[in-house]
């Protein structure tokens, strides 16, 4: 029988640096394996770089969750039931004709959490993530701003030379540019999987840094950011520089994370009460480049939000759904897709584990470096969480969300993994360690 004290010694010992050194080695397969541009189809299904890490690695990563190394938590039996109940879904709506996304989406839930769960165990490990996350943005930023300016992709050229690619997105010029896609199937996707490396590289590459050492490098997360002129990519690095300048205007209050949220919530019930359109319709409005744009997206929520209304134990699955004719298909909100395609469970059964690792995360009492890990971390988080309000995450970006996700739980625990040189006492001087809490 495996006890808890077995498990915090198996983490001290048995899972730290040196052990994990062999598999961490998946976090750049996985990461390059997001931003490689190469498919090719097997069986009517759609396979490239990150799905085949996915697939290889989706057993062992689920038997080293079972293995009684680590705690099973209630925020990873509720991400398997979102990944089982989706596949539910989709086969009381479709039957086996839609065996083939069924399996992928499973694996696509799972694999990237439960390989992240296995891999980030501790704070170099997590700095390691942070690192590639970080090189993939700087691969991908040069030909970046060159397609901002010609409209043409290098890397999608060159990589065509070798295989199936992806096209290059034909948009028309915003602000006077291009949008920049990377390597990705979209310029949403680029941005957005971009985003997320703002927050973790100042407070994990930057740690114990000077602001001149973390500025340039934080400015070109930036700059690829906003090559992709994506209004969900910048919100998200918007609520991230949001977040990061509340921290530190407010680091003496105590309880400035609980006074935020009230703040959002009483403004969330004056704008219901006072203003003639929904809170998600002032959020459509206001969050867009393109006036039409918001105006589409209001439309998109009013259609889908019905569809959901008539469908709320399964949704719709992969139907069309209900719209004028003149109206596109694609539908700009991550969230509603999940309720629309899913049911509100499935929505649900997604959005506790988020809220779940909020709490969780945030109540760890920590100090120095991992307090500022955390800080990166969750303000990452939030951002592509928010962000997706206003984007669809596909693809390789939702798998990353999945990662992000399975990547901070190490976190829960991480308080009997201090930095060595504030557990060490100093000779003739009581140690004193300030814990601190996301509060």
């Amino acid at each position: 029988m495996v006890t808890q004290a077995d498990i915090q010694h198996r983490s001290r010992k048995g899972h730290g640096a040196n052990s994990t050194k062999p598999s961490l080695y998946l976090v750049p397969a996985l990461i390059l394996g997001f931003i490689l541009p190469y498919y090719f189809d097997v069986a009517g299904l759609r396979l490239g770089g990150y799905r085949i890490v996915l697939i290889i690695f989706f057993l062992p990563a689920i038997a080293r969750w079972l293995d009684g190394s680590d705690r099973v938590r209630a925020i990873d039996i509720l991400m398997v039931c979102f990944a089982l109940w989706g596949g539910l879904a989709i086969f009381v709506n479709h039957g086996f004709s839609q065996w083939e996304f069924i399996g992928i989406r499973i694996i696509e839930t799972l694999s990237p959490y439960f390989i992240a769960r296995w891999v980030i165990r501790d704070a170099e490990a997590f700095r390691f993530l942070t690192l590639w996350l970080f090189i993939a943005v700087l691969l991908m930023l040069p030909f970046s701003i060159h397609q901002n300016y010609t409209n043409r992709s290098i890397l999608l050229d060159f990589f065509s030379n070798f295989g199936d690619v992806y096209r290059t997105v034909q948009h028309e010029p915003r602000l006077g540019l291009y949008r920049a896609q990377g390597s990705l199937p979209h310029p949403i996707l680029y941005g957005l999987f971009c985003s997320p490396v703002f927050a973790l590289t100042w407070y994990v590459l930057g740690y114990d840094k000077s602001i001149f050492y973390k500025l340039p490098r934080v400015g070109l997360v930036t700059l690829a950011v906003f090559s992709s002129l994506s209004s969900g990519a910048w919100l998200s690095v918007a609520v991230q520089f949001a977040l990061m300048m509340w921290s530190t205007v407010l680091a003496s209050v105590k309880k400035k994370w609980n006074l935020l949220l009230y703040m959002f919530a009483g403004l969330y019930v004056f704008i219901e009460v006072f203003s003639n359109r929904s809170p998600a319709q002032m959020f459509a409005a206001y969050l867009t480049l393109k006036p039409s744009t918001a105006w589409n997206r209001i439309h998109i929520f009013n259609n889908v939000t019905d569809d959901i209304m008539r469908n709320p134990v399964f949704g719709i699955g992969l139907k069309d759904w209900t719209r004028p004719r003149w109206m596109l298909s694609s539908v700009d909100n991550f969230w509603l897709v999940l309720a629309m395609r899913n049911g509100i469970l499935g929505f649900l059964l997604l959005l506790i584990p988020v809220i779940l690792i909020f709490r969780d995360v945030g109540r760890a009492p920590l100090t120095g470096k991992l307090a500022s890990y955390r800080l990166g971390y969750l303000f990452s988080l939030a951002g592509i969480c928010i962000a997706a309000i206003s984007v669809h995450l596909w693809d390789a970006i939702f798998c990353l969300l999945m990662f992000i996700m399975g990547a901070g739980i190490w976190f829960i625990d991480a308080r009997d993994e201090d930095d060595s040189e504030q557990s060490e006492p100093v000779p003739g001087r009581a140690r004193r360690i300030r814990y601190t809490r996301f509060e």
